[in-house]
């Protein structure tokens, strides 16, 4: 027997909701500070009192784990998720208490999400950066402003990876959602998983971004375990991982594995054939805030490098995606793309490309590989 299936006057539904509403009231009172939050969606009759602290906690942001998503009222309640569509799913947490632990935030495929031959990994990657400064303000009850403010650091993304899963891409104008993990390790890492789910379920796509806390002053690795900890005590508590158990013990083994096997070796060594030399300058739309190439421009960047030589072989659809950040990358900075491929008939192109600064002989600011077309990436290499 199920809420919404009882005529709302009836006592047993009445009866429900006074009893949500005094455990709600009793829970809030601890928070005197919280502003106003959204209203209760119908189905947190069911909700414990942990459940009514986590939903506090978020803004109002996280539909509790046990929450059935598909029982939402979405007259109700249909908030708001980081790429600011409207939508009839809520944001939720999955697989609490496991290695698995990750926020679902729905989504939608639109036009610019494809490419002609695929997924737009440019656009899927800043898709993910959002709903990944969403998931830091909802799991660690913080941002990236307040972490400058109050304890002077920062998040640097040092590399990130992508690997196309499916072999067809979303149709355009369906339903998905963004999963996304954090963990925090030890100091000064912050790692992230993040994965695009179809309509389906299916997995479309996945990526790993390496990231790390750093120290804005200095702009070396943070030591700040007071800032540390105001970000993974948060996150521990809401993914169910905080309290020392056996069970939690071993969720933190598993998530220790995980971290260590990032990268896996697959399939054949990197044999180049071909080598090219091509130009890039950055353009200040490449740029975010922080004066340096965003993230998510690179593999167009890539792109673009390997059709100033005049070849196409970037053409193929994106199977698999890495780059590694190793200097800043500001407006104007021109470069040497430096492209080594392999190119095969039965597994499409692989470039690595290697960016140095034009008037620093030996330098190397960005280095990024990718595989465009053949059967299917499942690995870098």
């Amino acid at each position: 027997f199920r809420l919404f299936f009882s005529t709302p006057g009836t006592p047993s539904a009445m009866a429900q909701s006074a009893a949500r509403d005094a455990l709600y009231s009793r829970v809030l009172q601890r928070y005197p500070d919280c502003p106003e939050l959204p209203a209760l969606p119908a189905s947190s009759v069911k909700w414990s009192e942990a459940d009514f602290g986590l939903f506090i906690e978020s803004m109002g942001l996280i539909a509790p784990a046990g929450q059935d998503v598909c029982d939402v009222d979405v007259e109700e309640a249909t908030p708001t998720y980081a790429a600011g569509e409207s939508h009839s799913q809520n944001v939720h947490i999955k697989g609490m208490s496991s290695a698995e632990a990750c926020l679902v935030i729905p989504s939608q495929i639109y036009m610019e999400d494809l490419s002609p031959a695929g997924l737009n990994i440019e656009s899927i990657l800043t898709k993910f950066d959002r709903c990944r400064a969403a998931a830091l303000q909802t799991i660690c009850a913080t941002n990236l402003r307040e972490m400058a403010d109050g304890f002077g650091v920062g998040i640097l993304l040092s590399d990130l990876c992508l690997l196309i899963e499916s072999p067809a891409p979303p149709a355009l104008i369906s339903a998905a959602t963004v999963e996304s993990e954090i963990d925090l390790p030890r100091l000064p890492l912050v790692p992230s998983w993040q994965r695009l789910v179809d309509s389906s379920g299916g997995v479309a796509c996945s990526a790993t971004f390496g990231q790390l806390l750093v120290d804005l002053k200095t702009t070396r690795l943070s030591t700040n375990q007071e800032a540390y900890k105001q970000l993974k005590m948060p996150c521990d508590r809401i993914f169910g991982r905080d309290i020392p158990n056996k069970v939690t013990l071993a969720v933190r083994g598993a998530l220790a594995e995980k971290l260590g096997k990032q990268h896996p070796s697959q399939g054949r060594l990197f044999t180049p054939n071909a080598f090219y030399k091509g130009r890039y300058v950055v353009a200040p739309s490449d740029c975010d805030t922080y004066n340096t190439l965003y993230h998510p421009k690179v593999p167009s960047v890539c792109e673009h490098a390997c059709l100033s030589t005049g070849q196409k072989f970037c053409l193929g659809s994106a199977t698999a995606f890495f780059s590694r950040f190793l200097a800043p990358l500001p407006p104007g900075l021109a470069l040497r793309v430096h492209m080594f491929v392999e190119t095969r008939a039965d597994r499409g192109a692989r470039c690595m490309y290697i960016f140095e600064e034009e008037h620093k002989l030996g330098s190397c600011a960005l280095c990024a590989f990718a595989v465009y077309g053949g059967p299917g990436a499942r690995g870098l290499y």
